[in-house]
């Protein structure tokens, strides 16, 4: 049996639009101009990193869970009502976990009730035993230490494990704590995609392949 680790935005929702947006819709709500590298930067933080972000760098004076709160709030309507999963990731899941042949677990630098809201609606909760954060485990997922956390807290070793993920960083981290990586393509990772395919395990270029 293999524990897989599931990236959501991305992976199992076609997501990361919202993403690339919503920091600077956030800045532009509250009268800043993002810079020109901020999209980039912000898709690689939890959601806490980006509230220091916005803090540090534009001069929010609001505390930390009250701009993630803000954030979230602006993600909401898109994850309760829009987000799609992913092409073909449901045959995918139901193929995993078969005659309980294996263990899924969602791994996501998104809050935990817009992830349960949006696994929910798309039918794709039930196929996972766990949910785990950045914000709730207190880690981002450019540290190796996140994928190592979840793996302690499911009693399982690297070598058993599976990350699932589309995002350059992420993979970085999981290869450095020695776990496979299964990568998925998606557009927002297009420019780093040829370096996603030198480290991971094994890529996809959509689900229909695996």
């Amino acid at each position: 049996m293999s524990l897989y680790l599931f990236d959501m935005d991305g992976v199992l929702l076609d997501s990361m639009p919202l993403w690339e947006h919503l920091g600077e819709d956030f800045l532009r709500l509250h009268g800043r101009t993002p810079r020109p590298d901020f999209r980039q930067k912000i898709l690689a933080m939890s959601m806490p990193q980006a509230a220091r972000c916005l803090q540090e760098e534009y001069g929010f004076s609001q505390g930390e869970e009250e701009l993630v709160a803000g954030l979230d709030a602006l993600a909401q309507e898109f994850y309760t009502a829009k987000a799609p999963a992913k092409e073909g990731v449901a045959r995918v899941l139901a193929s995993l976990t078969a005659k309980g042949e294996n263990r899924c677990v969602v791994a996501t630098a998104t809050d935990r009730p817009l992830a349960q809201v949006a696994l929910q609606r798309t039918g794709l909760l039930p196929f996972f035993q766990n949910i785990y954060t950045c914000t709730e485990l207190q880690l981002s997922k450019d540290s190796p230490a996140f994928f190592l956390k979840i793996l302690q807290r499911e009693e399982c070793p690297p070598e058993k494990a599976v990350v699932v993920e589309d995002a350059l960083h992420a993979i970085r981290s999981a290869v450095a704590a020695h776990i496979s990586v299964l990568a998925i393509f998606d557009e927002a990772s297009r420019e780093n995609w040829p370096q996603i395919q030198k480290l991971a395990t094994r890529s996809l270029a959509c689900w229909a392949e695996f």
